[in-house]
């Protein structure tokens, strides 16, 4: 038990080192040219993906590897068709593989653009259902899994000047980072009871309307994305030098 308890311990102490030591990292884009800074700081972006699994205490960076959300209501209403249905205990996984496709710091207009592509989401959890699709009461409760395929993510933020003379600093604001998917599949367990006939008509519904599904969860995925890139790119431009980077051509 002491050797368990040793090892442990080692190995928080050797998570938190690594999270101070991706923390300290963003301090290194420090150049004058356009092509290197955005090339440095895709590489920032790039550095962070195996720390979503422990977060950066230093930036104030949650563990996002797994995400959870405790429940998300889900109404889609239309003629004919009612469905209600409640997805609890939420668990997202796949944000760790995300791939930074472009970041583009601009001077002149002090905006910031980034471009971020996730292959797959997976989202496992519990629901409850009913409703009416056409003249067919539905109902059913249990697990259930969606995955979302190819994401393709593009975020806009501006560069501000924030302090006095002379502590002033570059600081990220505004971040806002939208998302499209590929492909969605949807899979509730035990419908009518797992009846596989009337099971496969909500889950067709389901998958074929995936965009209103996405809609339920795409907001809480947004708002920690914003908080990712902001505190990620706000702390790699707050040491930047303000007139180098204003002043470049």
């Amino acid at each position: 038990m002491k050797v368990f308890i040793t090892f442990l311990v080692l190995g928080v102490l050797a998570a938190v080192a690594n999270a101070a030591e991706f923390a300290s990292s963003l301090r290194q884009c420090r150049v004058n040219n356009n092509n290197e800074l955005n090339s440095c700081l895709i590489q920032t972006m790039e550095a962070l993906r195996p720390h979503l699994h422990t977060g950066v205490p230093e930036l104030s960076l949650p563990i996002l590897e797994p995400m959870f959300i405790p429940n998300l209501n889900f109404r889609q209403g239309n003629g004919a068709v009612n469905i209600n249905a409640v997805f609890r205990n939420l668990e997202i996984r796949g944000l760790s593989s995300f791939n930074t496709t472009y970041i583009e710091a601009d001077p002149l207009s002090q905006t910031l653009n980034v471009g971020l592509y996730i292959p797959e989401l997976r989202v496992t959890g519990s629901y409850d259902l009913d409703g009416l699709l056409l003249v067919l009461p539905i109902k059913g409760q249990g697990p259930f899994w969606t995955t979302f395929n190819g994401i393709h993510a593009n975020g806009v933020g501006s560069i501000n000047i924030a302090g006095q003379a002379p502590s002033e600093r570059l600081q990220v604001s505004n971040v806002f980072v939208d998302f499209d998917i590929d492909r969605m599949r949807v899979n509730l367990d035990n419908l009518f009871g797992g009846d596989p006939i009337l099971g496969e008509a909500v889950h067709l519904f389901l998958n074929d309307n995936g965009k209103e599904v996405l809609g339920e969860i795409k907001p809480e995925i947004q708002r920690r994305l914003n908080d990712l890139v902001q505190k990620v790119m706000n702390d790699a431009f707050s040491q930047l030098p303000v007139d180098a980077f204003l002043l470049r051509n």
